[in-house]
């Protein structure tokens, strides 16, 4: 894979943006392709809820993105190197 296609390729990543939820739906993350945590939002309705409580909803809003990113870069990566579908990636 030559370097143009690495450059085609970053830039696909740098466009990937995704947004995870707590199970409750009262925290939201949005993570881009690098797995930088861009945007934490946390409802109204959580202002009286124990710390604790809050805490473990941003965890989870933040594995559900991840989760989600890592499928997009993997879908991406893969439409890139014109993988058969199916093919695992090794990461």
């Amino acid at each position: 894979m030559g370097y143009g296609n690495m450059k085609k390729i970053q830039q696909e990543l740098d466009k990937i943006q995704v947004e995870g939820f707590s199970n409750t739906k009262q925290v939201s993350v949005i993570v881009i392709g690098n797995h930088q945590v861009v945007s934490i939002k946390l409802d109204d309705q959580l202002q009286n809820t124990d710390l604790r409580e809050i805490e473990k909803q941003t965890i989870y809003a933040c594995n559900d993105a991840i989760s989600k990113v890592e499928k997009e870069i993997k879908s991406k990566m893969g439409n890139m190197m014109n993988m058969p579908s199916g093919f695992k990636l090794p990461f």
